[in-house]
């Protein structure tokens, strides 16, 4: 279809944006009432008029009115289309996306049929891409080219082809529409879930193979922490010092806790760590013998992703209407409103209304945030990657009673009486004999997650006892 919305933005002015924000659903339908009232019958308004209807919304009518105006009739006054005003406060208010869609579906729902015929959408096209090139300083469209490109997308949208296009048909087009997603990200600071998920899996392709580059410059199954640490001060160069020291503050405690889940703690690392955060530059060489995998970089920095992606203004700040989004796309599960307010409560440490990243990210990577999301599943796979020196997602079999006893490690700890122990290692064995004859059943020298897994799996059938070790009941 060609580019519709012109690149190279000449009188964006970002903080109009931001205000223009602020506007609510419920202020907007206010100047729809004050129109049916007062100027049932005008298309187009003047500056007093659009200044009585829209005052509400901004402290500077004029500066708006001028943006939207175009000259009409004989005398060349300036005057804005009533349509494209309604439309461009609609589509730049810090509504929801799927909101705004429909309120602008409904404005151009002349027949009140819950439909848009073909007039209607060359209308609603019309009116709404004039309107945000307008707002956005982008050149504006010919009427004429606007026209033409609605009658393809009525065709595009109508996939029934019954002359008519529904809600649903609407807005699923407009979710696919790239260009227009691009744009409502760029100028009205709004995204819908399936775009920024769309984003997030490419920035998380991007962090893989950054690291995969950081991999292949050490020559090393695993990046040294001080030379993680300059990589990270490189390519997040436009971010604060102490949200990239965060970041790698957690990448770190991260990699020494998942290195406890299955091999003795390591304590001294641990007091480097902090000792490290108490005086970077004095105790820099404390982090020399500490080094991280992929795996545990890529779980930290997902979180590091999706504030990123949620933070469409890419100032560090996100307020309870993008909260949603943030949960959303970490958990791909939509929180409800009780859980956000919820979530707000116990992330803004500082209560100022507002999640800074420092805050995402030391709520999400704590302790106390990773043991809840922390399944029997995904502990004893961390057990398994402390086995997998080689990163190639195969361990030699010859591992395969540490591999058992690791996993079991922690459930042995919190025993106190011996014969527990000893039924425990006893378990082992079994395990142990058991596994190996079925790998070497297969010919098999190496054995990967899956197998594994499963093997366990499918060996709580025969030992009643495995199933309460590994309480796998709540996967």
């Amino acid at each position: 279809m060609g580019q519709i919305f012109q690149k190279h933005a000449t009188q964006f002015d970002p903080s109009l944006i931001v205000k223009l924000k602020s506007i609510t659903m419920r202020e907007l339908f206010d100047c729809v009432d004050t129109i049916d009232k007062y100027y049932p019958q005008n298309c187009y308004l003047n500056l007093e008029q659009f200044d009585d209807i829209f005052a509400t919304l901004s402290d500077n009518c004029i500066d708006l009115f001028h943006r939207l105006a175009d000259q009409t009739g004989e005398d060349g006054k300036l005057s804005v289309h009533t349509f494209e005003a309604l439309a461009a406060f609609a589509i730049f208010s810090g509504e929801s996306f799927e909101t705004k869609c429909m309120f602008v579906f409904r404005l151009f729902d002349f027949d009140l049929s819950n439909t848009l015929e073909e007039q209607e959408m060359v209308s609603t096209l019309q009116c709404a891409v004039r309107a945000m090139c307008k707002i956005a300083g982008l050149v504006i469209p010919s009427v004429s080219m606007l026209e033409k490109l609605g009658y393809v997308c009525f065709q595009m949208m109508d996939e029934d082809k019954n002359k008519h296009v529904d809600f649903d048909e609407f807005y699923e087009w407009t979710v696919q529409y790239d260009e227009l997603q691009e744009f409502m990200l760029q100028y009205s600071g709004t995204q819908t879930y399936q775009y920024a998920l769309k984003r997030m899996v490419n920035a998380m392709d991007e962090s893989e193979q950054q690291f995969n580059k950081w991999l292949r410059e050490c020559k090393a199954p695993q990046v040294p922490a001080i030379k993680l640490q300059q990589n990270l001060y490189l390519i997040y160069k436009g971010i604060d010092e102490l949200s990239i020291d965060t970041l790698f503050y957690m990448i770190i405690e991260y990699t020494l806790r998942s290195k406890s889940i299955g091999q003795e703690e390591s304590s001294q690392q641990q007091k480097d760590l902090w000792a490290w955060k108490a005086d970077h530059k004095k105790n820099q060489h404390l982090l020399q013998n500490i080094s991280v995998k992929r795996s545990d970089y890529l779980d930290i920095i997902r979180a590091w992703n999706v504030y990123s992606i949620t933070d469409v203004n890419q100032l560090s700040i996100i307020n309870i209407k993008d909260l949603k989004l943030l949960i959303w796309l970490y958990e791909d599960e939509e929180p409800d409103y009780f859980r956000i307010n919820q979530e707000m409560s116990i992330i803004d440490t500082n209560h100022n209304n507002i999640i800074e990243r420092c805050e995402w990210m030391q709520y999400l990577c704590s302790e106390e945030s990773m043991q809840r999301r922390q399944t029997p599943q995904v502990l004893m796979k961390k057990v398994f990657d402390n086995y997998d020196e080689e990163q190639c997602g195969l361990i030699p079999i010859i591992y395969i009673d540490k591999l058992l006893r690791d996993t079991f490690k922690q459930q042995m700890k919190k025993m106190k009486d011996f014969k527990s122990i000893q039924s425990v290692n006893s378990l082992i064995q079994q395990l142990k004999v058991e596994f190996m004859k079925q790998v070497k059943k297969n010919n098999q020298s190496h054995f990967d997650w899956q197998s594994y897994y499963q093997f366990l799996v499918e060996a709580t059938k025969t030992h009643s006892s495995l199933n309460k070790l590994l309480n796998l009941n709540r996967d």
